[in-house]
């Protein structure tokens, strides 16, 4: 049997509360927070936005996080041209992380090596839609959301311009996200894990409810 991993929904609806905010008007967000690992192919969502520079002439992509590939991912921005489009936030608190969710159009993490991934639970919860490669664990954890080819910017820039130009995909993708986390709750979850235990420790019990 496959238990998968849990978030503390009741702590982060209380975090988004505590920390309102919305997407500004001006802009058109897409938000990413890792630590920066090759296998996180953050390099992939740089040159996904230098392509849509012209499409898109508002966006913004906000990185938090930190790691090895810092300077390699900075000096990829600078050859690119994307200083003015792109903001590294650096490691960020659980209430700082809260507004970033909030002020996102759009959340984006092509990572090619996730045993779950949850940071897209974050994301879901935050009622955001979400970009991420069909690849490991991935797609069983975002069943509704857009998944690329994590090594195609091509295919990537495209999925961000797809929500760009329709806000009904991605408030429908959002929601949709939003209903889905709930099986990944703390209590469901804990209940899960018992249950199975039980099926080899019968004496185990398991309070329903």
């Amino acid at each position: 049997a496959v238990v998968p991993e849990l978030i503390d929904l009741e702590v982060w609806r209380n975090l988004f509360r505590a920390n309102a905010a919305a997407p500004d008007a001006r802009k058109f967000t897409v938000f990413s927070v890792c630590r920066f690992y090759p296998r996180k192919r953050l390099d992939v969502l740089l040159k996904a936005a230098a392509l849509l520079r012209k499409r898109i002439p508002e966006l913004e992509v906000r990185i938090a996080g930190n790691g090895p590939e810092s300077k390699r991912l900075e000096q990829i921005c600078s050859e690119l041209g994307l200083e003015r489009a792109l903001r590294w936030l650096g490691d960020l608190s659980m209430n700082e992380l809260a507004v970033e969710y909030s002020r996102a159009d759009t959340f984006c993490l092509l990572s090619v090596q996730e045993g779950f991934g949850i940071v897209f639970l974050e994301a879901m919860a935050a009622g955001k839609p979400i970009i991420a490669a069909g690849a490991a664990a991935v797609p069983e954890v975002v069943r509704n959301g857009i998944l690329v080819d994590p090594g195609n910017a091509e295919a990537l820039a495209e999925a961000i311009l797809r929500l760009y130009r329709d806000p009904d995909l991605r408030a429908s993708l959002g929601e949709a996200g939003w209903r889905d986390v709930e099986q990944f709750a703390l209590l469901p979850v804990a209940r899960r894990f018992l249950r199975e235990v039980a099926k080899i420790a019968p004496g185990v019990k398991v309070a329903e409810g």
